[in-house]
């Protein structure tokens, strides 16, 4: 069944930076995996995406080639092979990116052996900065709201 006919497909995204090939789990996500890399590069500005059409801005901070040693999915920073990127304040889980990149754990760990697997595109790992939004406070929607309300009593 096509999710079109539901009319969930009939969005647009707005104009803005490059989007990325693969849709992301949560706006939050700190990581994904890219099957296939990406011609991107570190530094940039690009936007993702949820299946649902909404986007963010984030930046590029890593992108790190996947290698696979023993079946096991590692990074390969400067030619050695870790489980952790650098620089990363948080824990690197490959469960945590399986979620964000809604991939199973499963084909994340066993992809060279995946059906649709290009060994000439090799699998990256990109790790964003998400720039921090400015939160309006209460005071500032409350002026809005009160802006919004005299305005709509003088046309």
């Amino acid at each position: 069944m096509s999710c079109c006919s539901k009319g969930y497909c009939t969005f647009k995204f707005p104009d803005g930076p490059p989007l990325l090939d693969n849709s992301v789990q949560s706006l939050n996500a700190p990581y994904q995996f890219l099957p296939y890399g990406s011609l991107l590069s570190e530094g940039e500005i690009v936007r993702i995406w949820m299946e649902s059409g909404q986007t963010k801005t984030v930046i590029i901070e890593q992108k790190i080639p996947v290698v696979y040693d023993a079946g096991k999915p590692m990074l390969s920073l400067e030619g050695a092979l870790q489980d952790q990127p650098k620089g990363c304040s948080t824990p690197f889980s490959w469960q945590l990116v399986a979620f964000d990149s809604g991939f199973s754990l499963e084909d994340i760990e066993s992809w060279p052996r995946h059906e649709l697997y290009n060994p000439g595109s090799p699998p990256m790992l990109m790790v964003y900065g998400h720039p921090l939004e400015d939160k309006p406070t209460l005071k500032e929607r409350w002026l809005r709201f009160l802006y919004k309300m005299r305005n709509l009593g003088s046309s």
